[in-house]
């Protein structure tokens, strides 16, 4: 079905109107952005985080519920009868040293849970997401007589570790509030600031995260000969795990295993005990993906047999993430809704989504125990400065921008919260509408 044969009920002049005379201030949640930018925190840390959004979310007049799963935070308005719509956003940040050179770069350092000490930055847009939804909330608080139903807003911690739904879930999410009737998620890209990306069916991919250690037998450096080095074992493995997509895997179909960890001993004069190492598996086929982690187990295996290691290596899977399959018919609607909303500009501003081989464990939230699954549309938008983005236009660079998780990954403050924002607020009143 084409996008202008969907049929969307709300009359979006009526809606135009209301955003006019009641959008929040940008300026004000530009700095709750650079604050929160500014003191990023690591998954299962996020406390100041979550203070500050609870906080926020109070002043505007929700209900707040704090520390589900962690430090995670819900706010609740239920205004009437209606359906109910649930927003989700992400508190954590990743364990990468800032080098934007922005003035509100971050200069935190934490220790992870891992032990060792990191610098933190939002590289992944969270500090975006998370301003983007508490604007939402603040348009759709003002707004509450022009629409009925309940709105949740969840604000999701240890997302980076794929492990905060669940954590939640595990700690009675759908216990604490009604059960929604949709849910509604997005994600800042490096496209061009201000766009808002969307794509039927299925958007992310699966994942599977191992926590690799490989055991060795320590000695003397000079004497490599009396021991059994596993730091040169884990070396050969991640080498060889590079040959899974390339010679085990249908080149049609899209896969990717990557080492972004490794660590072993504690001076260059001694042969440790043993070295870890972390390794993603992601595909977008449920078969490939366990081709590809048969693969990846059966090498491990192999090069520690080879190797002569004393004892077999503790294989752990630490994350696993099913796809992201946003709903047909509502994916349409959306689609549709941003369209009529945005008229003239919506060429320039409503996009398709890339298939993208990344994962969100906010698929996860879909499937409450012991309930049918809730259907959900995962949208992203535009970060990146857009004159940085139109000059690698037009040079064929685009991939040379910073993608997330990239130590040079920072938004263009507007036009993408607008953005952010009116994503959220388009989204939540159709579907309280429909």
């Amino acid at each position: 079905m084409q996008i202008s044969d969907m049929q969307t009920p709300l009359s979006f002049d009526k809606w135009r109107r209301i955003f006019e005379e009641s959008f929040p201030s940008l300026d004000k949640y530009a700095s709750v952005y650079k604050d929160l930018h500014q003191h990023p925190e690591l998954p299962c840390q996020e406390s100041r985080t979550a203070a500050v959004v609870a906080g926020h979310l109070e002043a505007l007049g929700y209900q707040v519920q704090r520390n589900i799963g962690g430090h995670g935070v819900v706010g609740l308005l239920n205004n009437g009868p209606g359906k109910t719509v649930l927003l989700r956003s992400e508190l954590d940040a990743l364990p990468i040293e800032e080098d934007t050179g922005l003035p509100y770069w971050s200069k935190v350092e934490q220790v992870d849970m891992d032990g060792y000490t990191k610098r933190v930055m939002h590289a992944c847009g969270h500090d975006m997401h998370m301003a983007s939804l508490l604007g939402a909330a603040d348009l759709l608080w003002k707004v509450r007589n022009a629409w009925s139903g309940t709105l949740i807003c969840v604000f999701q911690p240890n997302e980076e570790r794929l492990l905060g739904a669940q954590a939640m879930i595990d700690d009675g999410l759908f216990e604490k509030i009604p059960l929604p009737d949709i849910l509604l998620g997005q994600h800042a890209v490096p496209t061009r600031a201000g766009t808002i990306g969307t794509r039927p069916g299925r958007v992310l991919g699966f994942l599977d995260s191992l926590a690799v250690r490989v055991y060795g037998k320590g000695t003397h450096s000079s004497t490599p000969e009396l021991g059994i080095d596993p730091i040169l074992m884990a070396s050969c493995i991640i080498s060889r795990l590079q040959t899974v997509v390339a010679r085990e895997i249908d080149f049609k179909e899209p896969c990717v295993v990557t080492c972004g960890y490794l660590h072993g001993g504690t001076d260059a004069s001694i042969i440790p005990e043993f070295a870890d190492f972390k390794v993603d598996i992601r595909s977008f086929d449920k078969d490939i993906q366990h081709t590809a982690i048969k693969a990846v187990k059966r090498i491990i295996e192999g090069e520690c047999h080879t190797s002569r290691s004393p004892k077999s290596p503790r294989v752990l899977t630490s994350a696993h993430c099913p796809p992201i399959d946003n709903d047909e018919g509502a994916t349409a609607k959306f689609t549709r809704a941003l369209h009529i909303f945005y008229g003239d500009e919506a060429p320039a501003k409503v996009v398709e989504m890339d298939l993208d081989i990344t994962a969100d464990d906010f698929v996860l939230l879909g499937h409450p125990p012991g309930k049918n699954p809730i259907p959900y549309v995962y949208w992203n938008y535009g970060v990146t400065p857009r004159d940085e983005y139109d000059r690698a236009q037009t040079d064929g660079t685009l991939r040379d921008l910073p993608f997330n998780h990239n130590p040079k990954f920072a938004a263009e403050i507007e036009p993408s919260l607008r953005a952010g924002i009116e994503g959220l607020v388009i989204a939540s009143v159709l579907f309280f509408e429909s």
